[in-house]
């Protein structure tokens, strides 16, 4: 057997991640189209991007309810402590 350099091996795991890297976009770009082909045809409702969105709203509504309720708290606070 040859042996190989480092420089060779390196060279070549880079050559097989760039490979892989590749295949994933590629996979990726396909699973959106696949999906898209779905929403369109009625099959599918649901997405990532809807329960996402969902997700975050709840998020920004839980964030305004804790500010609330913080300055509620403060204000109690300063009446309890003032009086």
């Amino acid at each position: 057997m040859d042996p190989k350099t480092r420089a060779e091996i390196r060279k070549e795991n880079e050559l097989k991640e760039k490979d892989q890297k590749k295949r994933d976009k590629e996979r990726e770009k396909v699973e959106r189209e696949y999906q898209k082909q779905l929403e369109k045809e009625g099959i599918v409702t649901k997405s990532r991007k809807n329960e996402n969105e969902k997700v975050r709203d709840r998020g920004r509504k839980l964030d305004k309810i804790i500010l609330v309720v913080a300055i509620l708290l403060v204000i109690v606070l300063a009446i309890v402590f003032i009086i």
